[in-house]
């Protein structure tokens, strides 16, 4: 069932509505020690992550030490450095907007696919993400290692591994998902060509829960190749659009692991890039 019309037929925020001062504070209260934790992974200019469409980044100066060094004279007392980053804004660690997504033709609350133009999205473009504070929960889907591509999490082991932590997910949750790919690509044993995920299974369960975004270290939070033959994205498709619910993807969340915690302050804020469908990240868990 779709959750269209739950905030009105021209709402562009979607599970943003979940989160007010309550939510907020509930967040706050898991903070313990002050401890934070980046879980952005590095930008390194010609390295990517071998996605189709996604190029790597690239870095580089347009003012640097050397141009001082070849005759260039300091100015009102300085000197500086200057440098541009180019990037696909799904191809590093990443939030998708509402508008990254559709099916026959419609987008998240029957915004029209139209929409999105070569101008950009004039509907649910990530300058409508308002910053996410909240409480994060982490389940680790593959401890110790990575999952095969060809092992989907489905809701029934999501479900268990979340009910063996002790934690249950309430309305404004981030539920962040190992699944180990990053660090098997880093290892140079995965690609980018498939990764193991969340099963399109979860989709009704994870609406229910109220969750206003899910985060994992993998390209897509959901599995690939997708085992339904209709749609290689259907989880995407369920959530994202038929609920408003956020993704994020290609989070380092081994800082979660080493610190052994399943809840903490979850702090993740897009880029206002007005009309793109996705925005670079460096969320952070505060312990």
């Amino acid at each position: 069932m779709l959750g269209w019309g739950r905030w009105g037929s021209d709402d562009e925020l979607g599970s943003l509505n979940l989160l007010g001062a309550k939510e907020v504070q509930r967040g706050v209260a898991e903070v313990r020690d002050g401890a934070v934790i980046s879980l952005a992974a590095p930008i390194t200019s010609g390295r990517g992550f071998n996605i189709v469409g996604r190029t790597p980044p690239v870095h580089y100066m347009v003012r640097d030490g050397g141009d001082y060094a070849a005759g260039l004279t300091e100015r009102a007392g300085f000197g500086f450095a200057d440098d541009v980053v180019t990037l696909p804004t799904h191809g590093v660690t990443h939030v998708d907007a509402l508008a990254h997504v559709w099916q026959d033709g419609q987008m998240y609350n029957g915004h029209p696919a139209s929409a999105v133009t070569s101008r950009g999205a004039a509907k649910l473009g990530v300058e409508k993400i308002r910053p996410i504070v909240t409480r994060g929960v982490f389940v680790d889907a593959s401890p110790g290692g990575c999952r095969s591509a060809d092992d989907p999490i489905h809701v029934v082991e999501l479900q268990r591994r979340l009910a063996d932590t002790g934690v249950e997910l309430v309305p404004g949750d981030a539920l962040l998902i190992r699944t180990g790919w990053l660090d098997a690509f880093a290892a140079g044993t995965a690609d980018g060509s498939s990764w193991p995920g969340l099963d399109r299974d979860c989709a009704d369960w994870l609406a229910d829960s109220g969750v206003v975004l899910v985060g994992a270290d993998n390209v897509g939070v959901e599995s690939f190749p997708s085992s339904d033959p209709d749609c290689q994205v259907p989880l995407h498709i369920a959530l994202l659009r038929g609920h408003g619910v956020y993704f994020s993807e290609l989070m380092d969340l081994s800082g979660l692991v080493e610190a052994c915690r399943t809840t903490f302050l979850f702090v993740l804020a897009p880029l206002p890039l007005v009309g793109a469908v996705g925005s670079p990240v460096a969320p952070v868990a505060v312990l």
